[in-house]
């Protein structure tokens, strides 16, 4: 891709700005980043300028006013100005704000936003993360200015975490009981699907979720949509199902086969196993196992 202009540093004693105009992506890319301890009373307009510029305050207080719109805003708040919006941001005339911040454009960058919780009318909110953590990304881009292919997928890198912490802040707030910008529910199922294949014998529900990044209950509701019965359920049938086969084609201790499949009491594996097949895990290896016209009830 072509260079519009010279990637630049600007560096003051209470300013640092990164002018960085290549795009190594057409989806999401940095165009600025900086970090600035501003004077009493210094204000910026935004005069409807393009991208989207994310600030996180780092100490001290302002004000910001969209289409009119003032509002007072202080250390451990984020902001964001969006393109072609009326802004201006002034730092307090007695506790001026230090703020850092990144400007990113991009085919995805709105749905990044909106992720982090600045909808439509939301330009500011409580940062629920370190944001000194932030802070350090922008300063860690600053670091490097120098312009190669390797400091240019750095800087997307640092992006990319930065979009993260935002949207991280916002889960953290507790706000949104699910996330914004869902994945298809097939894509969430697999998901849960490939994680208890791999890890049965040693998580629960609460785990999957977790691994997935949703709630247990919209887990739940999904789940049993489409495959026809819970997530619990079908952890027990992936346990039996394997402790089936390792009664069958091992040796193992009754003790060892439950072990190894989840059950740390082999009384526990054996009621279980009962109530799942009619017979004790004992009596089930001395049948020879499954008999013949026996369903198996794994839905693997």
């Amino acid at each position: 891709m072509g260079f519009e202009r010279e990637t630049k540093l600007y560096v003051t004693q209470k300013y640092r700005c990164l002018v960085y105009p290549q795009k190594l992506s057409e989806d999401l890319y940095l165009t600025l980043c900086g970090a600035e301890d501003c004077m009493p009373g210094y204000r910026f307009d935004t005069n409807g300028r393009p991208a989207w510029h994310l600030h996180v305050i780092l100490s001290g207080k302002g004000v910001l006013c969209v289409k009119g719109k003032l509002t007072d805003l202080h250390f451990g708040q984020m902001f964001i100005t969006k393109p072609d919006e009326e802004t201006w941001y002034q730092a307090d005339h007695e506790q001026p704000w230090s703020y850092c911040w990144m400007t990113f454009d991009g085919n995805i960058a709105r749905k990044c936003v909106e992720n982090a919780g600045f909808v439509e009318g939301t330009n500011w909110q409580d940062c629920h993360v370190e944001p000194q953590k932030m802070s350090a990304l922008v300063q860690r881009i600053l670091d490097r200015p120098e312009l190669n292919y390797a400091n240019d997928l750095f800087r997307m890198g640092m992006l990319s975490e930065f979009l993260s912490l935002a949207m991280e802040s916002y889960y953290a707030a507790g706000r949104n009981t699910r996330r914004m910008e869902e994945y298809p529910t097939d894509i969430y199922v697999q998901y849960a699907l490939e994680f208890m294949h791999n890890n049965y014998a040693s998580v629960k529900v609460g785990d999957v979720a977790r691994f997935i990044g949703i709630h247990r209950s919209y887990l739940t509701s999904i789940f049993k949509k489409k495959v026809g019965i819970s997530p619990q359920e079908y952890l027990m049938q992936c346990r039996l199902h394997e402790g089936r086969r390792l009664l069958q084609e091992t040796t193992l201790p009754i003790q060892d086969v439950s072990r190894r499949i989840g059950y740390e009491d082999p009384l526990t594996f054996s009621k279980v196993f009962k109530n799942a097949y009619g017979m004790s895990p004992r009596a089930y290896r001395l049948s020879g196992g499954k008999k013949d016209g026996e369903k198996d009830e794994h839905t693997v």
